[in-house]
């Protein structure tokens, strides 16, 4: 007796999607078509987890298919909330560097959303440094202190601009709204926003630490610049270019640590990335 043909609108959240998603290459003949029937089923858990995990998914060269991100764009305007969501966490965060002409226009669509839709699209459009971003977030962290998400306060750090410090200063002040593991990512949106720039006992230890490399000695406290000057681009790595020429500038005269710096350090091998 034959088993009974499994169709797309037989999956379920869960297992039996999860392993459906594990057999599918987006690559292969056949594999988009299914994943794009997928972002169409009719149970809104299915949607968003292809939403989320589409991104992750191993695509060619060329990145993943248009009929793809058409796809996920599409999402972002889906009757379920938590759709949306995913769909504009997918396009904003997971794939923030895919230039796809749709992807900003979808996400700015959402900017008068729920909140938890809206910071997702506000985070997306701040790391493409979309011009959309700035006054969004400048109405986002208008809101009361206590009600603005870490989202927003990471928005206002990618995009950098000092006339945001103001705001970003009084949400950054009221440690009880934060989360332990929140604390590091409101210092970097301060310093990140901060008109004075990132701080000297950042670029000065970051140098001290370069010069410790290059005379083969331990970094001593000079390792704590560096994870403070990490959790800094984590929020917006297109800073790294500035903060190694910052770096750069404190070791003028010292070719060996220039020379670490450049060419053995984390903050070169970030900025070579992001040039």
């Amino acid at each position: 007796m034959r088993a009974p043909v499994l169709t797309l609108a037989d999956v379920v959240p869960g297992k039996q999607l999860d392993a459906l998603l594990r057999t599918l290459r987006p690559t292969d003949a056949g594999a988009a078509s299914t994943l794009v029937a997928l972002a169409a089923h009719p149970r809104a858990g299915v949607r968003s987890t292809l939403a989320q995990r589409l991104p992750l998914m191993a695509h060619g060269a060329d990145g993943p298919a248009p009929a793809l991100v058409e796809a996920v764009v599409r999402l972002t305007t889906d009757e379920h909330t938590g759709v949306r969501e995913a769909a504009c966490f997918a396009l904003g965060t997971l794939w923030r560097d895919l230039p796809h002409p749709c992807v900003g226009d979808a996400l700015a669509a959402r900017l008068d959303d729920e909140p938890e839709v809206r910071d997702e699209a506000l985070l997306g459009l701040a790391h493409r440094q979309d011009p959309r971003a700035l006054p969004a977030a400048r109405r986002a962290l208008a809101e009361p202190v206590g009600l603005v998400s870490r989202l927003v306060l990471e928005a206002a750090g990618a995009l950098g601009d000092v006339e945001l410090h103001p705001l970003v200063l009084a949400h950054a002040a009221d440690e009880d709204a934060w989360d332990a593991e929140d604390l590091d990512v409101v210092d970097a949106v301060v310093r990140l926003t901060d008109p004075a720039g990132l701080g000297d006992d950042v670029l000065d230890g970051v140098a001290d630490l370069c010069r410790a490399g290059a005379e083969g000695r331990r970094p001593g406290r000079a390792a704590a610049a560096w994870e403070l000057l990490d959790g800094v681009l984590d929020v917006a790595p297109r800073r790294a270019r500035q903060a190694l020429e910052a770096v750069a500038a404190r070791l003028a005269g010292e070719p060996a640590a220039l020379v670490h710096l450049r060419e053995r350090s984390a903050l070169g091998t970030i900025a070579a990335a992001c040039t």
